[in-house]
């Protein structure tokens, strides 16, 4: 695996710090497109990677992929194909550090799940009400942590967007929507929850897409004058995601930047994760040492997977 030294940094406005990182590229071999989505503790990384040229996703949809995926782990960088039983799709999007993984998958009966894969080889599929078999809307899991909470979206196929995040833990499914009491707000998606129940996501909110971080009642939403998709959150409140233009960021510590019983919401400063010569970088998992695992395109527009160290 070739390790790149050179962190590109670009511009963004106002809050941007001039940090980088290290980055590595990962791909499947024999795959078309690889996209890193998870990372735990121990540097293991987990993903999907498409097998043909006749379904790869469009530039810019990387939440949910709605193509036929076959999913991996790499475990010191080595490679493994997996494959929820009895599937015809398996995308898996998130690991937590005792190496249980969650996705979504699609079967050979043309049923769509959510699943959480145990590291003692027990697959559970999951669906929220109202969603799954014969539906263009599906239950989609994003994270999981070591309690085994696991966090996701209602998720359509026909416009790759969410309609409804949740939280599931012991086969109950608890409703996520940061935001609701907003009128006009929607579509939103739960995508990272860390080891001490600190949350992350997306929905639209205030006429954008909206990244948002939630701390037991406390609710932020940042920023809301352009689209931010936020994917990710670690025990420190470190936060990643990337804007609708394919620009990647980190952000430390959210709740640093509010003092005690401080009522103002405060923008967090964001870091570049621009991945070396690449035309877009999206960081999709992070975990509690600050590693990111996610996806770029390069030059033609191809997916690959990497994984980023930062360099402070």
């Amino acid at each position: 695996m070739n390790r790149l030294m050179l962190a590109i940094v670009f511009s963004l406005p106002s809050t941007l710090l001039a940090q980088t990182f290290t980055y590595a590229p990962i791909n499947v071999p024999g795959a078309v497109a690889t996209e890193a989505r998870g990372i735990n503790s121990s540097g293991e990384v987990v993903g999907f990677y498409y097998t043909t040229n006749s379904c790869t996703e469009p530039t810019g949809e990387v939440q949910f992929p709605n193509c036929i995926v076959q999913g991996f782990k790499m475990v010191n960088g080595t490679i493994t194909k997996l494959m929820v039983p009895n599937s015809i799709s398996t995308a898996i999007m998130g690991v937590n550090d005792y190496g249980d993984l969650v996705g979504f998958t699609r079967l050979k009966d043309g049923s769509a799940h959510a699943f959480l894969w145990l590291h003692t080889n027990v697959v559970k599929l999951i669906n929220a009400a109202g969603a799954g078999d014969n539906s263009d809307e599906h239950t989609v899991a994003f994270g999981v942590n070591k309690a085994l909470t696991v966090v996701g979206g209602l998720w359509f196929f026909s416009d790759s967007q969410g309609s409804g995040g949740w939280v599931w833990q012991n086969g109950t499914f608890s409703t996520m929507n940061p935001g609701d009491t907003v009128s006009g707000t929607c579509c939103w998606s739960v995508n990272g929850i860390s080891n001490n129940g600190f949350l992350s996501g997306t929905n639209f909110y205030h006429d954008f897409v909206s990244a948002w971080f939630k701390s037991a009642t406390d609710e932020d939403f940042y920023p809301v004058t352009r689209d931010t998709n936020g994917t990710a959150v670690n025990s420190n409140s470190d936060v990643i995601g990337y804007f609708s233009t394919g620009k990647g960021w980190f952000a430390k510590r959210i709740e640093s930047n509010e003092g005690t019983n401080d009522a103002t919401e405060h923008k967090p400063a964001f870091i570049s994760v621009a991945y070396p010569n690449a035309k877009s970088t999206y960081p999709m998992g992070l975990n509690d040492v600050r590693w990111i695992a996610g996806v770029y395109t390069d030059s033609s527009g191809v997916m690959h997977g990497f994984i980023a160290k930062p360099n402070f």
